[in-house]
């Protein structure tokens, strides 16, 4: 990661009518249609990734003068081709019209902080190929081309696909230059592809999200000094809870010992609420029993776990290998959460500058299978969360996504998926849109396959009712 209606059929035949037992017969034999609910995945397809409900679908342009508009607080649906072919062009003048590249455009205050973020979401399958430097990013500049920021994500060495995230922002400051007064902004979303990558097309989750100026100037340096020691790691027997497929469905969690089981090729997700003065110390343990323990080998990079900060930026990594034994993946120390953060020099301790939900993406890669063959493997998360809450920083007003309210923290203790209320709005504005209404991925694949077994169980009730009916009608007419 690196910055930057009804309608009736009627059936014919030569010869004798088609009777209606027959009709009702081949309607019966015919498949009944699933589709999968809005922000749900389809039957079948656990790794589909849920996208906030009720998001609406925007197309990027290839040119900026086209630009389709984003509106803070709302979050979009859209998609992006491959680039030229061995280019993987990016933004910029030279990329104009490129398949690669999408515009977008947005209008800002002039003293909110903004976040852009655009989340890629390619196909998932042992036929999709991705390499080192397939790409995402997202570039948010002036109308005069002046840069604001640009953030690129990247596969890197776990060379497999999987959602990734990048997000470009604007932070107004005293004496920050460009970039900081009222007007149109463009936002530069593009995709590098390497030439023997799969080149289906990604889709998007685009989302902007607005933190409101302080009533006082704020401090403009970060902390001297934090406790960087991690604590004692949190023992007791592991409570079941089942990650998401995003950020949408990102299973609830507070400080303990937590559980699931992942197989290779998977990527889960789960959310913490971190209060202002409060650290987040992560563990991830991949067990003993993970696939076949009667197979032996070594896999690098096995284990990847990635936090992401309320705006969906990435803050830190880490990746673990796998041989056999328990192996652990342990996110580096980070300071409490300050809104003087966004003044340190490093982007991970950067990063942790305004409270909320932070996100666990936690992905195991498909050569587990090879190595260790094709199942699901023990995963155990040990969270601290180190410190007091304290006060936030005196907002002009709400801040929305950038706070941990009451129901946040009830979420957390419940494992709902559905509660807290200061989530990223899913498309109107209304924070928690996403986690109230979008519920678990898992969740919604059974209200799919429900409405199926509906739809059959409808037909067949049916048939059971023409048939006799037909019957009697015989029996009385002496057929």
């Amino acid at each position: 990661m690196s910055r930057r209606g009804g309608r009736r059929v009627v059936l014919r035949g030569r010869g004798r009518p088609v009777s209606a037992f027959t009709a009702v017969m081949c309607a019966v034999a015919v498949p009944v249609a699933v589709v999968a609910l809005p922000g749900t995945a389809a039957a079948g397809d656990s790794a589909a990734y849920v996208f906030a409900p009720g998001a609406k679908t925007v197309q990027g342009a290839v040119t900026s003068t086209d630009a389709a508009e984003l509106k803070a607080g709302e979050t979009y649906r859209s998609s992006i081709e491959a680039g030229v072919r061995g280019t993987g062009l990016g933004s910029g003048s030279g990329a104009k019209g490129a398949a690669g590249t999408r515009y977008y455009r947005v209008d800002l205050d002039g003293s909110s902080d903004t976040y852009v973020s655009a989340v890629a979401v390619p196909k998932v399958g042992a036929d999709v190929k991705v390499a080192f430097n397939d790409s995402i990013s997202v570039t948010l500049q002036d109308r005069q081309g002046n840069r604001c920021d640009s953030e690129v994500a990247a596969f890197r060495s776990a060379e497999y696909p999987r959602p990734i995230a990048a997000t470009a922002e604007r932070v107004v400051r005293e004496g920050g230059g460009r970039c900081q007064d009222a007007g149109t902004y463009d936002v530069v979303v593009a995709r590098k592809t390497a030439p023997d990558s799969t080149r289906e097309r990604w889709d998007l989750e685009l989302s902007v999200s607005s933190e409101p100026a302080l009533k006082s100037p704020p401090a403009t340096t970060g902390p001297g000094a934090w406790p960087s020691a991690s604590p004692r790691t949190p023992a007791g027997i592991p409570s079941e809870r089942r990650g998401g497929t995003g950020f949408n469905d990102a299973q609830s969690l507070r400080q303990g010992v937590w559980k699931d089981r992942i197989r290779p090729g998977q990527t889960l997700f789960y959310r913490v609420p971190l209060d202002w003065g409060q650290q987040l110390f992560t563990e991830a343990e991949l067990g003993t029993s993970a696939g076949d323990a009667h197979r032996t080998g070594f896999v690098p990079s096995a284990l990847s776990v990635a936090l992401y900060n309320p705006a969906r930026t990435q803050v830190t990594s880490k990746d673990a290998s796998y041989g056999g034994e328990a192996s652990v993946a342990a996110l580096d120390s980070l300071p409490p959460v300050a809104y003087e953060n966004r003044y340190l020099s490093r982007a991970d301790e950067a990063g942790v500058r305004f409270a909320g939900w932070y996100y666990l993406k936690v992905s195991l890669t498909p050569e587990m299978k090879g190595t260790f063959g094709n199942k699901e493997s023990g995963l155990t998360l040990r969270l601290t969360v180190q410190g007091d809450a304290v006060s936030a920083p005196a907002y002009v007003r709400d801040p929305g996504a950038f706070q941990v309210t009451d129901a946040d923290r009830a979420a957390a203790e419940s494992g709902s998926v559905q509660g807290g209320d200061s989530s990223l709005p899913s498309a109107g504005g209304q924070g928690g849109g996403q986690a109230a209404q979008g519920g678990s991925g898992r969740a919604n694949r059974m209200t799919v396959v429900g409405i199926a077994g509906i739809g059959t169980g409808s037909v067949l009730v049916l048939g059971l009712g023409v048939w006799t009916y037909v019957a009697r009608r015989r029996a009385s007419a002496g057929w």
